[in-house]
């Protein structure tokens, strides 16, 4: 008995001894653990009762904003509702044109982007028959020597003529792969110094193909993964902007199936483009974009562009406007604005005695600052069942004054589907033209009886 108890007593002095021990022991993990599961659970900014969603924090309400597409502000002007002086205008006469471009056999649709400054040299993209194709080249007005710098598959992004660096940079559609017959692509920007088997590409995996350069400076601008990059004259990448073209997507467009397409022209003189979008079924976007800063407003244009053009000085936007929602974008209007005061001006360019549906097809600047050369197409009836062909005039448009005056009556001009059927040299004594019979007419142009 006596062995027992004592078993007993020591039995109850272990377990007394074991609880000691193992209480604190417990407290201890007890403690780290709640301190764990702080540090790894949101605190409420307030109580919070059973079944009632919590409300987000400041902080996360500034994120979700952030995050949120928005209306860019309204652009502002210098001299809003104010009147200034207008320039002086000068007098053209321009002379029938002669065929100075006939195509090749496996020539397709030719497209005029613009003149070279030698005001001789055009650049142009020569579309290949029965293949998605396309070639760019520089085209002699005066020699008609064709010089080709690149091959691309065929994309309606135009390329562009950098004289500082003498190449051309354009964006490219490259195909990956086949998936069901159906392409995996990737955009790039490539440039050329005239050897196609040479061109470099300079960056790739792009979400839009629009890149542009600088008049003037070789500066060269194109969105990349959500900033704009820029290069300089010698293709070395300058400092980039943060820019995220989907925050000011707020009307959250989509051109079909695929994200918006933007277009780019650079403003002379300046760090500023126009930025412009059309969306399926919907109105597009018309923003002023500074390619520096990433700062961005929105031009209120009663309308959206489909093409547009920066005067020399960098002082009108011409576009060619447009207020339907379908595709074909028809009819569209000659609309100008002056970046100065804000005023716009739609001058009446197609005859109104003509009957049909008015259409601008391509438009270019004077030298001065003040006309345009502009190809109106009056377009044939929907109940047309032959010959029904546009009917395709030029015009000389005095946009300040409102006066328009038909040119060249006598000839036949046509027309692609691209809106990239005309240029006016920089120094203003020739223009070329998409004509008949041949592809592309060039026309001299006398300057105040000079």
């Amino acid at each position: 008995m006596k062995k027992t108890r004592k078993s007993n007593g020591t039995l109850e002095t272990l377990l007394v001894i074991g609880l000691i021990l193992i209480i604190p022991l417990f407290f201890v993990i007890r403690t780290a653990a709640e301190q764990n599961a702080a540090q790894n659970t949101p605190v409420p900014s307030q109580p919070m009762e059973v079944n009632t969603p919590a409300l987000p924090t400041a902080a996360n309400t500034a994120e979700d904003s952030a995050m949120k597409p928005q209306q860019p502000p309204a652009c502002t002007f210098p001299l809003a509702q104010t009147t200034t002086e207008e320039s002086t205008s000068q007098k053209y006469t321009f002379f029938n044109p002669q065929v100075v471009y006939t195509p090749n056999p496996n020539d397709s649709d030719v497209e005029i982007v613009d003149w070279l400054p030698d005001n001789q040299q055009v650049l142009i993209v020569q579309n290949i028959k029965g293949v998605p194709q396309q070639k760019i080249e520089l085209f002699d007005s005066e020699t008609g020597e064709r010089k080709v710098y690149a091959t691309r598959e065929q994309t309606e992004q135009p390329p562009s003529w950098n004289q500082e660096s003498e190449a051309v940079i354009y964006p490219v559609k490259h195909i990956i792969a086949f998936k069901n017959n159906i392409p995996e692509t990737t955009r790039q920007v490539w440039v050329s110094h005239g050897n196609p088997d040479a061109a470099q590409m300079l960056a790739n995996n792009l979400p839009q193909f629009a890149v542009v350069v600088k008049p003037g400076n070789g500066q060269i601008a194109y969105f990349s993964n959500k900033q704009i990059s820029k290069k300089n004259e010698v293709m070395q990448s300058m400092a980039s902007a943060p820019f995220d073209l989907e925050q000011w997507n707020y009307r959250n467009l989509k051109s079909g199936i695929f994200p918006l397409m933007y277009d780019m022209t650079w403003r002379p003189g300046s760090s500023q483009v126009f930025l412009y979008t059309f969306a399926d079924g919907d109105p597009g976007y018309t923003f002023l974009l500074d390619v520096d800063s990433g700062e961005i407003c929105e031009l209120n244009l009663d309308g959206w562009a489909v093409t547009a053009r920066w005067s020399p000085n960098g002082r009108y936007l011409a576009i060619d406007r447009s207020q339907s929602t379908d595709r074909p974008v028809n009819p569209t209007v000659l609309t100008v604005l002056d970046t100065v005061t804000g005023n716009i001006y739609t001058p009446k360019v197609i005859s109104q005695e003509l009957d049909g549906e008015r259409n601008i097809v391509g438009l270019a600047w004077g030298p001065d600052n003040r006309h345009l050369i502009v190809l109106g197409a009056l377009l044939p009836s929907r109940s047309c069942v032959s010959d029904c062909y546009p009917d395709v005039r030029l015009y000389l448009v005095d946009f300040l004054s409102g006066q328009v005056d038909a040119v060249l009556p006598d000839s036949k001009f046509v027309i692609n589907d691209m809106g990239t059927n005309l240029a006016w040299s920089p120094n203003g004594s020739k223009i070329v033209a998409l004509c008949w019979p041949g592809l592309l007419c060039n026309a001299s142009v006398q300057i105040n009886g000079q």
